[in-house]
């Protein structure tokens, strides 16, 4: 009978001292220290975990005549945060993030048919012009964390919009919440 009661006792005790790990803690002036929250964390970004966080992204707005037809499509190139990671905007944690690109920015002339759904053409070219564009895009110390650069046009007398963009350089770092 000793060994069952002893046995109790044990796991009596077990019991209160799981039970109060769940508790708040006392700090000693009377205030309960709250379970914490979302916590701001530093994250350094480098060519290898860019993409870990970031998408690329062709950002379009559309112009409309009178009748509120489309008839262009102006184009942004840029990133975005990925959905999931929840950026801090916090005034004391600033963002240094600065992403260096390279692209060619292609203006092709003539007649075409535009969908401006899927941003695909058809029709004839009569010329085409090239040119390298190397830039830098610094991410906003807050927001969205998004950032792009305006290159591009879709309409029925011309298209210009890059091709072959590559990331060419990254530094810097971004403050999300976690936790």
């Amino acid at each position: 009978m000793k060994k069952a009661k002893k046995k109790l006792i044990v796991l009596l005790g077990l019991i209160v001292v799981l039970s109060a790990c769940g508790r708040e803690k006392d700090t000693g002036n009377g205030d309960a220290e709250l379970p914490r929250g979302p916590q701001i964390t530093e994250v350094v970004i480098t060519g290898a975990n860019f993409y870990d966080y970031f998408d690329f992204r062709e950002y379009p707005s559309f112009a409309t005549d009178e009748d509120g037809t489309i008839t262009a499509c102006n184009l942004s190139y840029g990133f975005s945060l990925q959905d999931g990671y929840v950026a801090a905007n916090d005034p004391e944690h600033p963002d240094s993030l600065v992403v260096s690109f390279r692209a060619e920015g292609v203006s092709r002339y003539g007649e075409y048919d535009v969908d401006f759904r899927t941003l695909r053409y058809t029709g004839e070219t009569v010329s085409e012009e090239r040119e390298i564009v190397e830039e830098r895009l610094p991410f906003w110390a807050q927001g969205g964390r998004t950032v792009s650069y305006p290159y591009g046009t879709l309409s029925s007398s011309y298209i210009i919009r890059f091709e072959n963009f590559t990331v060419t350089g990254v530094s810097g770092s971004i403050w999300l919440l976690t936790g």
